[in-house]
C-alpha cells in the first residue's frame, strides 16, 4: 500500500518535471534513471500487497522503460518534445496504475491487515 502511494508520487513528479523543465521535456538523465529505479523498487515492494499482479507488473515495465529512455538519451541526442511526451505519458501511467491499485479492491480480496 505504501509502495503504491509513493509510486503515485513519483509518477506525479515525472509529470511535473516534464511540464516545468526548460525547455519542456529537458529532464536530466540522472533524474530519469533515479525515477526508473524508484518505480521498479516501489513496484516490487507493492507487489506483496497488490490484490492483482498486473498493477505492479505494469509499473515494473514502465520503470524499465524510464531506464531505457535515460540510456538512449545519454547515447543519442533526443528532441526535447519527444522526451516531453514520453516522460509525461509514462508519469501519468505510473501514477494512475499505482493509485488505482491503492484504491481498488475486488469483492473477494481482503486487506493485508485482515489476514
Amino acid at each position: 500500500m505504501i509502495g503504491n502511494l509513493l509510486n503515485g508520487l513519483v509518477g506525479l513528479w515525472l509529470v511535473y518535471s516534464a511540464i516545468f523543465a526548460t525547455p519542456a521535456g529537458n529532464t536530466s538523465n540522472t533524474g530519469l534513471a533515479i525515477a526508473g529505479v524508484a518505480v521498479i523498487v516501489l513496484a516490487a515492494w507493492a507487489r506483496q500487497t497488490d490484490p492483482l499482479g498486473w498493477y505492479s507488473a505494469t509499473n515494473l515495465v514502465l520503470g524499465a522503460v524510464l531506464l531505457l529512455e535515460a540510456a538512449v538519451r545519454r547515447a543519442v541526442e533526443v528532441e526535447p518534445l519527444v522526451s516531453f511526451w514520453s516522460i509525461l505519458l509514462i508519469g501519468i501511467a505510473v501514477a494512475i496504475v499505482a493509485l488505482w491499485s491503492l484504491l481498488y479492491r475486488p469483492d473477494g480480496a481482503r486487506s493485508p491487515a485482515a489476514l
